[in-house]
């Protein structure tokens, strides 16, 4: 499964021109492109433990719904309309700069996704020994 459904990626295109369940190509794959450009930016922001529990788009916070629909709608679009053209379209460019400034808020902590708390500072509990730890039972200045 992946974070989108049809749906998610369809509210941003326009439904009069680019029909998502029309596409012949493999839709699954762009969508799991995309997801794994959304995890592979959140690695260090999300625990990992969290993001394995987004498992389909029921399970997935709306925000990063948000943030993959239009990234797989940017490349569909762009797939789309620029075989008649050299350049990109701006439609697309417009979704996919849109939806990375979205990641870059997470990331920075001025966004915060559901259900996560807001994990971008890190501090000794993320670590193992820390102060909350036994007391160790040797040290490095020991002498043997």
């Amino acid at each position: 499964m992946t974070f989108v459904a049809d749906g998610d990626v369809q509210a941003h295109l326009p439904y009069d021109k680019l029909k998502v369940e029309e596409i012949p190509d493999d839709r699954t794959q762009i969508y799991l492109d995309n997801e794994y450009i959304v995890r592979g930016y959140l690695a260090g922001v999300i625990p990992s433990a969290t993001m394995a529990l987004w498992i389909d788009p029921d399970s997935t916070p709306n925000i990063i719904k948000l943030i993959t629909g239009m990234l797989a709608a940017a490349e569909i679009y762009r797939i789309r309309f620029s075989e008649s053209s050299l350049d990109d379209p701006e439609f697309a460019q417009n979704l996919y700069n849109q939806a990375m400034a979205l990641l870059n808020n997470i990331i920075a902590g001025s966004l915060l996704v559901e259900g996560v708390p807001d994990t971008t500072v890190f501090d000794n509990t993320y670590f193992e020994p820390n102060d909350t730890t036994d007391p160790p039972k040797f040290l490095m200045s020991g002498r043997f």
